[in-house]
């Protein structure tokens, strides 16, 4: 988005927020936390200020009162500490974040972003057919360049799962250099000009690579590919209150209807959020558990 488009979207925002702020009855108190890894790099104002301008417009259309806040949180410890002081009723967080949340705080109401018709992605490892490996462990000093995305958040932990399966280093040590970068051109290029040793994205964005340049899908190979996976979560505090908790559940699983809800989606490349089932949920847990194990066992047994 240029940044014109950027001034005139943040000044109608600013028009809508201020209409419906009138003065009224008490408000319902509703704050909304996303973790920095779940923002990424979407510009921080946007996003506070398009959800503050969603939630105000839609409760100004339902005749419903409320005061929103949205907080950024850069750490897992800040989004803990948020919940455990009950400042923050629902909050979008990774998906090894979500599991740790909940074994300290009960969480309810699951729900996470829609893309392309799917909550989950897959992840590849790539590299170049002309390498010729022989398996993973022929990487091993090799250069590594990340695709870094809100939707591919548990793609190291899939990378370094799928190296502790072959009692190997983490990426961090295995790798000689790991490079992250936002845009798929930026992780597919410099492996189809022999300039880095494997790279790890999605393999949505693999397939829309190869698709505007036929030529990758022949020199490039992919060595591994992950499970259906859910890499970000959102939940309510199962003690948040139960209007501003039900207020959010039913609007936000609405956000593709309203013009306010589409710009919250765009920001996400997203389609919709939608409600998670547990069984959305088990092969991501199945990795993270596996994940926990395998790197217990390397440390027990003093392996990198």
């Amino acid at each position: 988005m240029a940044w014109i488009g950027k001034l005139l979207l943040l000044a109608g925002l600013g028009a809508a927020i201020a209409a419906a702020q009138a003065p009224g009855s008490p408000r319902m108190s509703l704050t909304i936390g996303f973790s920095s890894r779940v923002v990424g790099r979407t510009n921080r104002t946007d996003v506070t200020a398009a959800m503050k301008a969603w939630l105000l417009n839609v409760a100004r259309e339902r005749k419903i009162n409320v005061d929103p806040h949205v907080e950024i949180y850069d750490s897992f410890d800040d989004v803990a500490q948020a919940v455990r002081q009950r400042k923050v009723d629902v909050v979008s967080v990774g998906m090894d974040d979500f599991v740790a949340l909940e074994k300290l705080f009960p969480l309810a109401g699951a729900f996470a972003n829609r893309v392309g018709g799917k909550v989950t992605d897959q992840f590849v490892l790539l590299a170049r057919r002309d390498q010729d490996l022989k398996g993973m462990a022929d990487l091993r000093g090799q250069s590594i360049i990340v695709l870094d995305h809100y939707m591919s958040l548990l793609a190291p932990l899939w990378l370094d799962t799928e190296l502790l399966r072959r009692r190997l280093p983490v990426a961090a040590r295995f790798f000689g250099k790991l490079t992250n970068v936002s845009k798929p051109s930026l992780a597919i290029l410099p492996l189809f000009f022999k300039q880095a040793g494997a790279v790890l994205m999605s393999q949505n964005a693999f397939a829309t690579a190869c698709e505007l340049n036929p030529q990758i899908a022949k020199d490039i190979v992919v060595l591994r590919i992950s499970p259906e996976l859910i890499s970000s979560v959102g939940a309510y505090r199962s003690d948040a209150t139960s209007e501003s908790a039900t207020f959010y559940q039913r609007e936000a699983l609405k956000l593709f209807e309203t013009p306010g809800g589409k710009l919250m989606l765009n920001l996400f490349q997203s389609d919709a959020i939608v409600e998670l089932r547990e069984s959305d949920l088990r092969e991501t847990r199945a990795l993270l558990a596996e994940h926990t194990r395998l790197l217990a066992a390397a440390r027990k047994e003093g392996r990198p």
